[in-house]
């Protein structure tokens, strides 16, 4: 009776909604969404037949799926919001706050908030069903991969997640998108001044300067723009001092912001900046229109979603020569921080924090690594029979 309503409301329902977006009329299918939840599927089938060859009931596995799910998205978008609180948070509105962080449908999800929401409400069933929590975790843990290899495909077709800047021939340059909603390399590329030919950074004693000048740019045909040069003002606007309203400015946030609003007529034709150089005066960038895509920048959602399938198939091959209930989770665990550590260094839509000098997912996968490690050594010291048989899933 259930397939029949829900194969009623696609067949009949969905064609009948109208949805104004990007210039179209119609029922926006997201790739981003399509992909979660056939990663959502292929994970709860996975488990749910490796689960039934140990002789657990599928529904087991189902019910599980469902407290996870739940508080895996729950987990992923509360990081992911944290971490980027300043695109959700509409000063004075709550409500519009609280319908920016719901719209998971178009992106915004981080593995390890998953993790850790996943795993809350992995423990509380456990724990209520009475079940050996290190058993079904092995169990469970290849299904955590084939998951996430389709959900990182689905960044990719979302755009977010990308990578830095990359003259290899596997480079990606994604679509503009619509004004409505820009891919996010392409907003980067926007506000950081890439497509301008330059980039900045900001050093030890807080002045802006010159990190790198992209070959065959507007930066690099001037001629008179080069690394190290210091950055006093863009568009007649200081990037030092305090603001009308008497709050300090921070350097880099007002100069993508200066930036951004450069590709509007607002202080001078578009597309143009002036750049105020110490030692140099005024240097002025044109760009007679916006890009159609982004500069190529690493496919690092795919480089996390191959890196994924990889780590499923070596976890379920290793699973029949396991020696305690905890290695293939901890294994598991330990390999992905590895590979998410590694994957964050070409990775640009983080910026590192706590004066760590690393961005929050590689600091959370120091965490994962160590707990992994001693969650290795706590399973192999318990000297406890297996609790389900070594090779039937």
């Amino acid at each position: 009776m259930l397939w029949a309503v829900v194969a009623a409301a696609i067949v009949f329902v969905l064609p009948a909604l109208r949805v104004p977006e990007g210039g179209q009329i119609g029922f926006p299918v997201r790739g981003y969404g399509v992909l979660l939840v056939l990663g959502i599927v292929s994970a709860v089938g996975m488990a749910a037949y490796r689960g039934q060859r140990m002789g657990l009931n599928p529904e087991v596995i189902y019910s599980l799926a469902m407290v996870m799910i739940v508080c895996g998205v729950v987990g992923a978008r509360a990081f992911f919001v944290f971490q980027y609180w300043d695109n959700f948070y509409v000063p004075g509105n709550w409500q519009a706050t609280l319908g920016n962080m719901a719209k998971v449908t178009e992106g915004g999800i981080v593995v390890y908030g998953s993790l850790i929401g996943g795993a809350i409400g992995f423990g509380v069933f456990c724990y209520r069903k009475h079940l050996p929590p290190l058993a079904l975790a092995d169990l469970i843990a290849p299904s955590m991969m084939i998951g996430m290899f389709f959900g990182r495909i689905g960044c990719f077709m979302n755009g977010c997640c990308y990578g830095g800047l990359c003259t290899l021939p596997i480079a990606v340059a994604f679509p503009q998108g619509n004004a409505q909603q820009f891919t996010p390399p392409y907003i980067r590329h926007l506000e950081n001044g890439a497509f301008y030919g330059v980039l900045f950074a900001q050093d030890e004693e807080g002045q802006v300067r010159v990190a790198n000048v992209l070959p065959d740019s507007e930066a690099s045909k001037s001629g008179e723009v080069e690394i190290g040069d210091t950055v006093l003002s863009v568009n007649g606007h200081p990037l030092h001092g305090e603001t009308e309203s008497g709050q300090t400015i921070k350097p880099m946030d007002e100069l993508a912001k200066i930036i951004l609003r450069s590709w509007q007529p607002i202080d001078g034709p578009p597309g143009t900046i002036s750049l105020e150089l110490a030692d140099k005066g005024l240097v002025t960038l044109h760009v007679p229109a916006l890009p159609k895509t982004s500069l190529p920048v690493h496919p690092t959602q795919l480089y996390s979603s191959l890196n994924a399938l990889i780590l499923c198939l070596l976890v379920i091959a290793y699973y029949p020569f396991r020696k305690a209930d905890g290695e293939v989770i901890a294994i598991t665990l330990g390999l992905y921080s590895i590979t998410r550590f590694l994957l964050e260094v070409i990775r640009t839509d983080e910026f590192a924090i706590g004066g760590t000098g690393l961005t929050i997912s590689q600091n959370v996968s120091v965490i994962v690594f160590l707990m992994s490690v001693a969650l290795l050594v706590y399973a192999r010291t318990r000297k406890e029979p297996l609790a389900w048989p070594r090779a039937a899933a």
